[in-house]
């Protein structure tokens, strides 16, 4: 019957953190996967075997190449955490301590709550805990005592630092099953030293890097305090366990059940509902953008608004995608700079956005600079998707050898492989030039050297582009909503005034009634750039009821208005060019 209980107990739990995952963090680890890449080469498997933590790493890899597809994430995840919490309760019963399965989970939770960039923690647990219930099933001592210390070895090598709670867990077992102090201390000490004899005959490497691996903590980052934390929580709560094997602190059976269900059910949806990534949308975005599904974009932002700058480049670049940049401006907030381009990168996500939105307004020299900048700056080196955007630079601008040079690599990874060799036959130049897309790209490119960055100079790289090719739409757009994001009526009808005698969209005819009430254009030129009278009709009108109406009034009648914007918002701080 208990056990029984234990195993309904474990199962809640699984689908329980599974949903938790999925609602929670499904973007986040589709976002993450595109920095594992799991390769098929034997060169790749090798040189993973030859490192501390590498076979932890290589599984880690292998398994989030699953995360880019819905509901994966959370099925694994869960997965590994009821094998590690059944190997941790098993473990636990080993050493007289009684528990409930209930309590075997506590660990867990605390691994749901401190999400990290990638599954190799989880893992490194996994390993620890199933090797630490292997060795209690070991009855003999001296056979016992020999596996132990192979274990503790392996471990090591495979899962570092794996090893470091495999002999907690060993110290503890001996203490509370024979109270042997010294294989206690052994183990630990082994444990303690075996990095430093890695470090100083085996492997030239950090000393942080040998106790740790530099798979689960990488050295150019800030070590995460968490991961201590949950490497300590199972031997904690093990030593907490045997402490109240003889506690019994609800005598009734039934209600002692009705509680523990009661608290896992609670604590499993209290995850699920206050669990909140301030990062999810721009994320969600992020995966739609993989997918080209630019619509979906723009109809989640306009049932759920913007939630960030990340987010917002995105809901623009969409915007863009769909034609609707200009006619969404009002419908948007607006931020200047930070929500069409990431100037100033920081985060993983901006290296991809900035390559997104140069490539989708033809600037392929920044898009291309940027994906090799993400890909050289993830902590791994390597950025499946940005290696894609390298791959279609380089066709781009007729760089044959080197697009092949990232289509070999793309190969080697089993979710990209069949996409990669379809781009070998556009290796010939012939084959490249009479393709749509790399057609239209190439059409669009610059006739002169274009010397701005578009990070640090972005009208200025944009308006250049322009200047060579005055038919790129999108780029266009985008100087456009820069310009009038910052109220920029000067530059704004500069830029308009070739445009006389052609559709401008009702922005521009808005943006327009104003350049004729404050004198910069004449009734005639009003009526060359084919302003509508019904819009110059809605600004009188406007211009009226600016005199007798209050703020939000008048953002409930003209809100959706340009002369709005330029009256009611506060205009952005505009950027400093570097160039």
């Amino acid at each position: 019957m208990k056990n029984r209980r234990n195993l309904i107990i474990l199962l809640i739990f699984t689908i329980g953190s599974a949903l938790f995952i999925d609602l929670n963090f499904r973007y986040w680890y589709a976002f993450m996967e595109q920095y594992m890449m799991f390769q098929t080469t034997d060169a790749y498997l090798v040189r993973h075997l030859g490192e501390v933590g590498g076979v932890a790493e290589y599984a880690t890899e292998f398994l989030s190449m699953a995360f880019y597809y819905p509901l994966c994430a959370g099925v694994i995840i869960s997965l590994l955490l009821a094998l590690t919490s059944w190997a941790f309760h098993r473990f636990m019963s080993a050493c007289g301590a009684k528990c409930s399965m209930l309590f075997a989970l506590a660990p867990a939770f605390l691994v749901l709550c401190f999400q990290q960039e990638s599954i190799a923690h989880i893992i490194t647990l996994c390993v620890a805990l199933t090797a630490a219930m292997a060795y209690t099933r070991i009855k003999p001592d001296k056979i016992r005592y020999v596996v132990g210390l192979a274990a503790i070895v392996a471990t090591y090598q495979l899962a570092a630092p794996a090893h470091f709670v495999l002999a907690l867990l060993i110290a503890i077992y001996e203490i509370t099953s024979s109270r042997r102090y010294a294989v206690a201390a052994s183990v630990i000490a082994l444990s303690a030293l075996l990095p430093l004899f890695a470090m100083n005959l085996l492997y030239p490497m950090p000393l942080r890097e040998a106790f740790l691996s530099k798979h689960l903590a990488h050295p150019e980052a800030a070590f995460p305090t968490a991961l201590i934390v949950m490497g300590l929580a199972y031997p904690a709560v093990a030593i907490v366990a045997y402490a109240l094997r003889d506690k019994e602190l609800i005598k009734s059976e039934q209600l002692r059940t009705r509680l523990t269900f009661g608290t896992l059910i609670a604590a499993l949806a209290a995850c699920i509902l206050l669990k909140h990534d301030l990062m999810e949308q721009a994320y969600r975005y992020d995966y739609y953008a993989r997918e080209g599904e630019w619509q979906k974009i723009t109809d989640h932002y306009h049932h759920n608004g913007v939630r960030g700058f990340e987010a917002l480049v995105y809901v623009n670049l969409a915007a863009s995608y769909n034609g609707t940049l200009l006619s969404d401006f009002t419908y948007t907030p607006q931020f200047g700079i930070e929500g069409l381009y990431p100037t100033d990168v920081k985060f993983y996500i901006q290296n991809i956005q900035a390559s997104e939105v140069a490539w989708r307004i033809g600037h392929v020299n920044t898009a291309q600079r940027t994906a090799f900048i993400g890909t050289l700056g993830s902590r791994r080196s390597i950025q499946p998707r940005l290696m894609q955007r390298l791959v279609e630079s380089y066709l781009v601008t007729g760089e044959m050898e080197v697009a092949e040079k990232f289509i070999k690599i793309l190969e080697s990874y089993p979710r990209l492989r069949k996409w990669a060799t379809a781009q070998r036959p556009l290796l010939d130049p012939d084959v490249a030039a009479a393709t749509d897309w790399i057609a239209q790209k190439r059409a669009l490119a610059p006739t002169t050297d274009n010397m701005h960055d578009m990070q640090k100079a972005f009208p200025l790289a944009v308006e250049a582009l322009i200047i060579d090719r005055p038919e790129n739409k999108a780029a266009f757009d985008y100087l456009m909503a820069f310009t009038l994001a910052y109220k920029d009526l000067h530059n704004f009808l500069s830029y308009i005034r070739p445009m006389k005698g052609q559709p401008i969209d009702k922005l521009y005819q808005e943006a327009l009634c104003v350049c004729l009430a404050v004198g910069e254009i004449t009734e005639q030129e009003a009526v060359e750039f084919g302003v509508d009278e019904t819009v110059q009709k809605r600004f009188a009108s406007f211009s009226q009821s600016m005199q007798r109406l209050d703020a939000e009034s008048m953002r409930k009648m003209y809100g959706d208005t340009y002369f709005y914007y330029l009256q009611y918002v506060q205009t952005p701080q505009m950027p400093v060019n570097e160039q």
